[in-house]
């Protein structure tokens, strides 16, 4: 009976642990866009320009 109870536990801590798993990479890139937005807004507050150099993009200040 316990080692029952000890097996439906650790599944269920499995199932939490990948559905939260794909929760995030499901959510990803809502989370990039917001960062990649916030991070031009504090590039443009601070007198920077939001370039991009090769294939990435960084805040040039002049």
């Amino acid at each position: 009976m316990l080692i029952r109870f000890t097996w439906a536990v650790v599944a269920s801590v499995i199932a939490l642990s990948v559905g939260s798993a794909l929760f995030r990479v499901a959510t990803a890139p809502e989370r990039i866009a917001e960062r990649r937005n916030t991070a031009k807004e504090v590039c443009a507050k601070s007198g920077g320009e939001w370039v991009r150099v090769g294939r990435e993009e960084v805040c040039k200040r002049t």
